[in-house]
């Protein structure tokens, strides 16, 4: 039940996203992700935040019945803490002023939100490894993914910061979406055991 709820719930994130932002008529290119929520339609973008949340917080539940290694308690920590935040997020988002949106410190929820998830990756990565060798090496592309667009940021023009926003946001939901699918396809809870 929990990892189906994942998958439909981070499946729905992109839709509403891509909805909202077509009814809207802003520009995927230039306009930062968190702009959505104050725009026409916002609440839809608002929902589908709260419902990747909720996508996060489902998957953690299942990860409790898989025993995986050592750090796998610490990566359904951290992606509980994830979609936990993302609730904020969903929240700050649509009631934050538009000049705080627009300002430099405007995405400080997202940044964090990105080092959960980046270390949620990286602890869960051996476990599922060791679920399956397809998982493992998807989960590897996603963290590797992962890591260079952190990197990448660094260099991302500001006139580009809503098609970096969504390259970094189609990797995370990708990853959740692929784990959760993961989880519901070939593990059922509880069979695996270290």
């Amino acid at each position: 039940m929990w990892p189906r709820t994942a998958l439909i719930a981070a499946s729905a994130t992109p839709i509403l996203h891509c909805v909202v932002l077509f009814l809207s008529g802003q520009n995927a290119v230039t306009v930062p992700i968190s702009s959505l929520s104050r725009a026409d339609w916002g609440e839809l973008h608002t929902l589908g935040v709260v419902v990747f949340g909720i996508a996060h917080v489902a998957l953690a539940i299942d990860l409790a019945g898989r025993d995986t290694g050592r750090l796998w308690p610490y990566g359904r920590l951290l992606l509980a803490a994830s979609g936990t935040l993302l609730f904020y997020v969903a929240f700050y988002f649509a009631t934050a002023s538009p000049d705080r949106l627009q300002g430099a410190d405007a995405n400080d929820p997202l940044w964090v939100v990105a080092t959960l998830i980046g270390l949620a990756m990286g602890a869960l990565q051996p476990g599922l490894s060791r679920l399956s060798r397809a998982a493992g090496l998807f989960s590897a592309t996603c963290l590797g993914l992962w890591l260079w667009l952190a990197l990448l940021a660094f260099f991302v023009d500001t006139g580009w910061i809503g098609l970096y926003e969504r390259l970094v946001g189609s990797v995370y939901v990708i990853w959740i979406i692929g784990v959760a699918a993961v989880l519901n396809e070939r593990v059922p809870a509880g069979r695996l055991r270290s």
